[in-house]
């Protein structure tokens, strides 16, 4: 079964390799061709103005508009009126299933608002519409603003504002 599990993240990472950039310890933007960024959020790592938005979470989209990839990134500087990033950590975009959604920068983790936290919600769930928040499912990721990597986290201490609620 090891061997097996293994085979299967080999051959998913050799299928990351061929197809989407390694970007950690690069900065961007630009983006490699047939790239961009949609979305993002500012993870702050401390209480100081040049802190607040000292990190940050981001998808990596290709040119279909499909996220591949989370991004964890370091404020480096400014190019006229854009902010450029060293890449810090990428994890796989995660596979979802209808009426899910990935959540960044919206997620509490033990009751507790963190702009560091992302996480699958499912938006279908039965009363989903009517909730404030939503819990995560299967999956969720915290930055961890010491390192710059993404550590998994157990879905059960999170939950996310719902931003579609009818409140």
């Amino acid at each position: 079964m090891r061997a097996a599990f293994a085979l299967v993240l080999f051959g998913m990472s050799a299928l990351a390799a061929a197809g989407e950039p390694h970007l950690v310890g690069k900065q961007v933007p630009p983006y490699p061709d047939g790239f961009r960024s949609n979305t993002g959020s500012c993870v702050g790592s401390g209480p100081g103005p040049e802190q607040v938005c000292a990190r940050s979470i981001a998808t990596l989209d290709d040119d279909e508009d499909r996220s591949v990839q989370l991004l964890a990134a370091q404020f480096v500087d400014r190019l006229g009126d854009e902010p450029r990033w060293r890449i810090t950590d990428s994890v796989p975009y995660p596979a979802l299933r209808r009426d899910e959604l990935v959540a960044i920068g919206t997620c509490q983790r033990d009751g507790v608002d963190d702009a560091g936290v992302v996480a699958i919600v499912d938006t279908g769930a039965d009363g989903a519409s009517g909730l404030d928040m939503l819990p995560a499912v299967r999956w969720a990721l915290k930055l961890d603003r010491s390192s710059g990597r993404f550590l998994r986290i157990s879905p059960d201490r999170v939950r996310c504002y719902n931003e579609g609620s009818s409140e």
